[in-house]
């Protein structure tokens, strides 16, 4: 049993219960369907990244990019690089402007109506394919610059799109802090943001897991978090290598 009162001086996010419940909400729920029986899906192999733009400053672009990526890739262990060859790419990620956005679905994801609801209500797209194994083979990302410029959230698509393609896909107001509550004002990564990526990449857990095997692994890595002081120090160990400590922000 998980306990779900608060400890003295602790935060609600580093409740362990709470993790978990946030945990469950985000890497097992799916935005913009319902999924009868949720599964557990992460990368299995290195992730290449090919970066395209054709609208706005593609140098800046690239380097917020990089900087998230390698972020990532330490609180993973992922390896998570740049390639020049689309054909050894497994992560497509598009920098574009609104009017050309159906243009580039059709190019990178498929039929723009298949994703009609999130293309009327999101302001940068994500999209990932995964094996029979649960484990995710690749994924893009259309960010519409101008659009996104407009709604004050450019930052903010750069960092939670690739983050979602990691295995967390879903969006949760009842999670929080976190770049997954879409109405929550955070643009970086948080101390809780962080906890989650650590439980989805821990050996405690396989793809395909379902909820049931998921809540069962959950004591073991709660504790082995807590050995490494990771709930503890979550606050000072996401900052390390983030977007929010290059920008000096």
């Amino acid at each position: 049993m998980l306990a779900s009162s608060f400890a003295l001086g602790e935060e609600r996010w580093q409740n362990d219960a709470y993790i978990q419940d946030s945990f469950m909400k985000i890497a097992l729920e799916r935005e913009y369907k319902e999924t009868k029986h949720p599964k557990l899906i992460r990368w299995a192999t290195p992730i290449k990244l090919f970066f395209e733009s054709d609208s706005g400053d593609a140098n800046l672009q690239k380097e917020l990019l990089s900087v998230h990526a390698q972020h990532l890739s330490y609180i993973t262990g992922l390896s998570i690089d740049f390639t020049d060859d689309p054909k050894q790419a497994n992560i497509f990620v598009i920098f574009t402007n609104y009017d050309n956005l159906e243009n580039k679905v059709r190019q990178y994801i498929g039929d723009p109506e298949k994703i009609r609801t999130a293309l009327n209500e999101a302001i940068c797209l994500g999209n990932f394919r995964r094996n029979r194994n649960y484990e995710i083979t690749r994924g893009s990302i259309i960010i519409p610059v101008d659009y996104a410029r407009i709604k004050a959230r450019f930052l903010d698509c750069i960092v939670e799109e690739i983050t979602q393609l990691l295995g967390l896909p879903n969006d949760s107001n009842d999670v929080f802090p976190s770049i997954f509550n879409d109405v929550s004002i955070d643009s970086y990564l948080s101390p809780l943001d962080y906890l989650l990526l650590k439980a989805l990449y821990s050996p405690h857990l396989k793809p395909g897991m379902d909820v049931t095997q998921t809540r069962a692994a959950f004591p073991k890595l709660l504790a082995e978090l807590h050995a490494n002081k990771d709930i503890e120090n979550a606050a000072q160990r996401v900052q390390k290598h983030s977007l929010k400590t290059y920008l000096g922000d």
